[in-house]
């Protein structure tokens, strides 16, 4: 029998952070902007919504994709600098496209959407399963190390917001390739030689190889077969459903909410403020997660988070003076961030690690699958009920994830900590 591999060192604290810092603000000038740039290029409705999909859509088909090979190969940052790559062309051709006066129409820029979005899937996935390693194997809370994201997120849409004008043809595109520019370099700093390439996945041993919970569904097997059981267990699939929910009335925030404080008479000097203020409450979930996922179990937490999301998509819908919904922002923190930090604790305790980036997948794709049915539906109900009708129902669909949430809350067997990612292991036996 071939001796067992150590466990690999996971790339330095600071370094995944930066590259948190590098992705997050390609998304601080892409989520407030891009839905006014459409517009100005004469798409609307429908058409808005079928092009603004293609970034959920590739997050149902590329997250798998991309954590099927990395945990079969062993590879993961040579997996991100692939990615970022992809991106960059995609949104550089369209930046050059713009810049030359080229408009490529409904067609031209679905394509365009779709490659960028296939690349973007994975460039945030793999830094989630990069992270989680990283927090193992240095005890700094994962939350400690994502929150770089959400500054990022933040200072680039108060600085987009400020100088870049979406009417501009090229001002948009020009923009993101340069953030996309700045993320593959930042890319490169992530060292690969901890990387195995076609390492067995029976080949782990140290603190990973222990992590492995002998009797857990996926604790055996390939990486196929271990995928397989996880999927028939009750609280994974329930957990699915849940995030497939959550995430579709998320898409109504992502797709409307620039639109809707424009046209509730929200002063348009503020917008990007108003995404920043959202961002400042999920830093500093992000910053104190770890006593948070340390005290109560992540499916608990989960419930909690699909509970606040649900209120504030209902305050959106109601509420029309402008300081009161900057006042909501701060629930931002609750509906997103508690989500995604449970989310990954839950996922980081379910599974075996030899499996961990294409449970991350899974989760990933669950949630683009939301993303997909939101998008193709907020952008008709907007442009039929404007924000009382969007976010009304979204705030319905919210209310069924908690309800799902509850379910598997009740039928996780055992209580999870969290603790795998906030520092220690643990897992989840089903």
């Amino acid at each position: 029998m071939p001796p067992s591999v150590p466990l690999p060192l996971a790339p330095s604290p600071r370094a995944i952070s930066l590259y948190f810092f590098g992705i997050f603000a390609v998304l601080g000038v892409y989520l407030p902007l891009f839905p006014s740039w459409l517009e100005g290029r004469g798409v609307r409705g429908l058409a808005m919504g079928a092009i603004a999909a293609t970034l959920p859509a590739m997050g149902l088909v590329a997250p798998p994709v991309f954590g099927f090979i990395a945990d079969s190969l062993g590879v993961r940052v040579w997996l991100i600098r692939a990615a970022c790559a992809g991106a960059l062309v995609a949104f550089g051709l369209l930046a050059l496209s713009s810049a030359l006066g080229v408009s490529l129409g409904f067609g031209g820029l679905f394509v365009t959407a779709l490659a960028f979005a296939f690349f973007r899937a994975p460039m945030f996935m793999m830094a989630d399963v990069v992270a989680m390693d990283t927090s193992l194997s240095s005890g700094i809370a994962y939350g400690r190390l994502r929150l770089w994201g959400s500054i990022s997120f933040a200072l680039m849409a108060i600085a987009s917001g400020a100088l870049i004008d979406p009417a501009r043809p090229a001002a948009f595109p020009v923009a993101i390739t340069a953030a996309l520019l700045a993320a593959f370099t930042i890319a490169w700093t992530l060292p690969v030689h901890a990387e195995a390439p076609l390492r067995r996945p029976g080949q782990r041993g140290g603190a990973e190889g222990a992590a492995t919970a002998p009797g857990s569904p996926a604790a055996g097997g390939s990486v196929r077969e271990r995928a397989r059981a996880l999927l028939e267990s009750r609280d994974f699939r329930l957990f699915l459903a849940a995030s497939f929910l959550a995430q579709s009335a998320n898409s109504s925030y992502d797709l409307c909410y620039t639109l809707h404080l424009r046209d509730v008479g929200f002063p348009e000097s503020l917008v990007g403020v108003a995404w920043a203020v959202g961002v400042a409450g999920e830093i500093a979930l992000m910053a104190f997660s770890g006593p948070l996922l340390k005290r109560f179990a992540p499916p608990a937490v989960l419930a909690f988070a699909f509970a606040g999301a649900a209120l504030r998509w209902a305050l959106l819908a109601n509420v029309r003076w402008w300081p009161a919904l900057l006042a909501i922002q701060p629930l931002h923190a609750v509906s997103f961030g508690m989500m995604w930090v449970a989310s990954l604790a839950y996922t980081r305790d379910r599974v075996p690690p030899q499996i961990l980036a294409t449970a991350q997948g899974l989760f990933s794709a669950s949630a683009g699958a939301g993303s997909v049915i939101g998008m193709l539906t907020w952008g008709e109900l907007y442009k039929r009920g404007g924000g009382t009708l969007t976010f009304g129902v979204a705030a319905i669909t919210a209310s069924i994830a908690f309800v799902l949430a509850v379910t598997f809350a009740r039928a996780t067997r055992r209580s999870l900590s969290g603790s795998s990612i906030f520092p220690a292991s643990s897992q989840c036996q089903e």
